[in-house]
């Protein structure tokens, strides 16, 4: 006769209680992580190699400004050096204006750029000029970080924003006070710059390439292979890193590398959608993932309270049974693990400010019950 031995008694798991500042965090469980997916394109996620942009920097003058260029020797001796490389022989004393101004100029270089082709710049002073407005860019060469110039920017300089009123007395108001929304400092040519050199870029010349994953995860690189070959077949595609795809060009593909590129770049691709909260405490911003939850815990700050996993009888007592807002001190239940929404809403029923939310949720992440990447800006 077999003996039937009654099941083990399970002992509760002991509390973890956590203080960071005022807030207090109890956690009781950890049950398993939900996860979403999310349909993208392969593009949406990845790069192809050598698809970048490159920077470019160069230092330059800016005439024809209306009074309101610097007044330091920098800009003064740019000119005289302009003009004596143009013939010209002047003393110092010879260049007064403050019509000129000294600027950095830098631009980007597009992706596979070729000589002739142009591209926007951005000029910033580096004097005491008080406004760019107006005013036109010299020829500036720009220089990548070899030493090598690769582009030349001229053009006329634009400010862009608003600027209205006049200076005349009663023009804009008493006074003749102007209202301005712009940065006079700083402007943009577009079109500005001509690129006289290509950077050298490259594109399937030894019948491969590689696409480069915005996530370096080993799991979301081998979902990108798995996509390839159920496209293509076996053996193309092989994982050199995580967040590294190295694509090998079929011989039908020999000539026209860059179809067979767009062709995966267009693959649809099932991936997770990560379970993050990210927080700026500077500013106060809290952004959160649809599908991060929170394990069964009780959270105490100040004059708030909050039960994730709650009884029935403290539901019945806040006012998240109710559907109400309840004033600070009151307890508010939700029962079972829940989503970080459903806890915002309860938090702001019971008037948490920004501050607490934040320091709530960084104790919960700490006791374990956060199911998500925490990340603070």
């Amino acid at each position: 006769m077999t003996r039937s031995h009654p099941a083990p008694t399970r002992r509760p798991l002991p509390a973890l209680t956590l203080t960071l500042g005022l807030a207090v965090v109890l956690a009781l469980a950890t049950p398993s992580v939900v996860r979403g997916q999310a349909q993208v394109r392969l593009k949406d996620i990845a790069r192809v190699a050598g698809s970048r942009e490159y920077q470019i920097i160069g230092y330059g003058l800016v005439t024809g400004l209306d009074g309101t260029g610097d007044k330091t020797p920098m800009s003064l001796e740019m000119v005289r050096g302009m003009l004596q490389n143009m013939g010209m022989e002047l003393g110092k004393d010879a260049v007064q204006s403050k019509n000129c101004a000294a600027v950095v100029v830098t631009a980007m270089i597009p992706p596979y750029g070729k000589a002739g082709e142009t591209f926007d710049v951005v000029i910033s002073s580096i004097g005491d000029s008080k406004s760019l407005q107006g005013g036109v860019l010299l020829p500036t060469l720009l220089k990548g970080g070899d030493g090598q110039v690769y582009a030349v920017a001229q053009g006329n300089v634009s400010i862009g924003g608003i600027q209205a009123g006049t200076g005349a007395a009663g023009a804009a108001g008493a006074g003749g006070a102007a209202a301005q929304k712009n940065h006079l400092t700083v402007a943009r040519i577009p079109h500005g710059a001509i690129q006289e050199r290509e950077v050298g870029d490259s594109f399937g010349q030894d019948g491969r390439f590689n696409l480069v994953l915005q996530r370096k995860d080993a799991a979301l690189s081998r979902r990108v292979k798995e996509a390839i070959e159920r496209k293509f077949g076996d053996g193309w595609v092989r994982l050199a890193n995580p967040g590294t795809v190295e694509v090998r060009i079929p011989s039908s593909f020999k000539d026209d590398p860059v179809s067979f590129a767009a062709a995966i770049e267009d693959l649809p691709l099932s991936i997770e959608e990560p379970n993050r909260v990210v927080i700026n405490e500077r500013t106060g911003t809290i952004i959160v993932g649809n599908r991060v939850r929170i394990g069964r815990v009780v959270i105490s700050q100040g004059g708030l309270r909050i039960e994730v996993g709650g009884s029935a009888a403290a539901a019945r007592t806040g006012a998240g049974a109710q559907g109400k807002e309840a004033p600070r001190g009151s307890l508010i239940a939700i029962k079972g693990e829940t989503t970080v929404d459903d806890l915002v809403g309860a938090l702001n029923a019971v008037g948490a400010t920004p501050k607490d939310i934040i320091a709530i949720f960084q104790a919960i992440d700490t006791a374990g019950a956060l199911h998500g990447e925490l990340k603070i800006m």
